[in-house]
C-alpha cells in the first residue's frame, strides 16, 4: 500500500483543484489498524485553515451504520426483538392508518430499508435556528426545504414532497427496497422509548465513548464548532452548517481518526480481538454484515442489505460499507473483514462523489492485485 499512499500524495491535491473541492481526509486500514491518515486541502478555504486529523465532519448517512450498533446493543441486552412489531416499543407515536399492515413493520425491516416507510431524507435547519425533535419529524412538523436543500434533494433523486409530511407507509412491509430516513427516525424513537434517554445520550454512552470516539456525537457541541470543517457547495461556495433533523438517519459528526476507529471495530482486531471490540459481540457484527436480500445495482455492482450496512462482492471478496451525503458533505467507509482492510474518506463538499469513487476504485484494485 505504500505505493498507493505515495500516489495519493502525488495526485489528490490536483484532483481537489480540478473538481472544485475544498478538502479531503482519508484513512487506510491494514490488519484492522489505521496505517495511514492523510488530510488534503482546507477546512476553511477563505482563511486557509488546512484540514487536520482533528477536523470534524458531518458523516451523513454513515450515521445509519452506527445507529445499527445502538439497536444491536439493545438486542444483546434482551430489550428489543428485531422481528417484533415496532408497536411493541412505541407510545409517543404510531404509523398513521393506511392500506398496509403497520404491525408488520419490524426493526429488522427498518434497518434494511424494507419497512415500506416514507421520507428518503430528513432535511435540516441552520445550526442556530430551531432544533426539531424526533417526534416533530415523525408527525410532519418540520419546515419545508429551503432553496439550497431543494436543489440538493432534486440532484440526488430524493422526494421533496415527503419533507415536512408525517412518516407513513408507502409499501407493504417486507416487499420493496425503499431507502428511508423516516424508517431510521422510527428506530431513533424506539431507542429513546426503551432507554428513557435521549438518542444522543444513549449512543454516546453505549457506543461512541466505549469505542474511543469522544469527539464523535449525534449532536455537535458548541465548544466543538471551531473544529467543524466549513461545508461547501459544488461550486466551492461556503454554505451554512445545517443540523440534520433525523439524527439516526444522518446527523452524526466525527473525525477521520474516529470514524476509522469505528471501521476497524467492525473487523477482528490485529491481535485477534473480536469484532465489536467488546462493545458488541462478534455475532451481532456478523448479523449486521450478513447480506439478507438484494437492494439495488449501482455502478454495475449488486448491493445487498445488511442491518444498517450494505454488502457487495468485489470479485470473490466481500465488502461491507455505507456512504453518506448532506448539503456540504460527502462520506464513505468500506471494510473487507476477510482481509482486515478498510478505506475511509470524508469530504467537506457534496460534490465529492467523483473523487471518492475514483480513489476507492484505485484502492480496491491495489489490494486485489496484491
Amino acid at each position: 500500500m505504500k505505493d498507493f499512499v505515495k500516489h495519493l500524495d502525488d495526485t489528490v491535491p490536483a484532483q481537489l483543484s480540478a473538481l472544485n473541492l475544498p478538502g479531503c481526509a482519508l484513512a487506510l486500514i491494514e490488519n484492522s489498524e489505521v496505517t495511514d491518515l492523510r488530510c488534503y486541502g482546507y477546512a476553511d478555504v477563505k482563511a486557509q485553515v488546512p484540514l487536520s486529523e482533528r477536523s470534524i465532519f458531518q458523516i451523513a448517512s454513515i450515521s445509519k451504520s452506527v445507529t445499527a450498533w445502538g439497536i444491536m446493543k439493545l438486542v444483546e441486552a434482551g430489550k428489543l426483538d428485531l422481528d417484533a412489531s415496532i408497536d411493541t416499543y412505541l407510545t409517543r407515536w404510531h404509523l398513521p392508518p393506511s392500506q398496509y399492515d403497520a404491525k408488520a413493520v419490524t426493526p429488522r425491516l427498518l434497518l434494511m430499508h424494507f419497512g415500506g416507510t416514507s421520507l428518503s431524507g430528513c432535511g435540516g435547519t441552520l445550526y442556530h435556528d430551531t432544533w426539531y425533535t424526533v417526534d416533530d419529524i415523525l408527525y410532519g412538523r418540520t419546515p419545508s426545504l429551503d432553496e439550497r436543500q431543494l436543489e440538493y434533494c432534486l440532484k440526488w433523486g430524493l422526494d421533496p414532497d415527503s419533507y415536512g409530511m408525517p412518516v407513513q407507509l408507502l409499501h407493504e412491509p417486507g416487499t420493496v427496497f425503499a431507502y428511508s430516513g423516516g424508517g431510521f427516525t422510527i428506530l431513533e424513537l424506539i431507542i429513546e422509548e426503551i432507554t428513557g434517554k435521549t438518542f444522543t445520550e444513549f449512543m454516546s454512552e453505549a457506543i461512541l465513548n466505549p469505542l474511543g470516539m469522544p469527539e464523535s456525537s449525534f449532536e455537535i457541541r458548541d465548544a466543538q464548532l471551531p473544529l467543524v470543517a466549513k461545508p461547501y457547495s459544488d461550486d466551492l461556495e461556503e454554505i451554512p452548517l445545517y443540523r440534520t433533523n433525523g439524527k439516526a438517519a444522518g446527523g452524526m459528526y466525527s473525525t477521520i481518526t474516529e470514524l476509522a476507529r469505528f471501521a476497524c471495530a467492525e473487523m477482528q482486531g490485529p491481535s485477534g480481538e473480536p469484532a465489536g471490540r467488546g462493545v458488541l459481540g462478534p455475532a451481532s457484527i456478523a448479523e449486521m454484515q450478513r447480506p439478507d436480500r438484494y437492494a439495488e445495482t449501482q455502478m454495475d455492482m449488486d448491493f445487498y442489505t445488511g442491518l444498517g450496512h450494505y454488502v457487495l462482492d468485489l470479485g470473490n471478496i466481500r465488502a461491507v460499507q455505507h456512504t453518506g451525503g448532506n448539503p456540504g458533505w460527502r462520506s464513505v467507509y468500506t471494510v473487507i473483514p476477510e482481509k482486515k482492510l478498510g478505506f475511509v474518506c470524508l469530504i467537506n463538499s457534496a460534490g465529492g462523489n467523483d473523487l471518492w469513487m475514483d480513489l476507492i476504485q484505485q484502492w480496491s484494485a491495489t489490494f486485489m492485485a496484491e
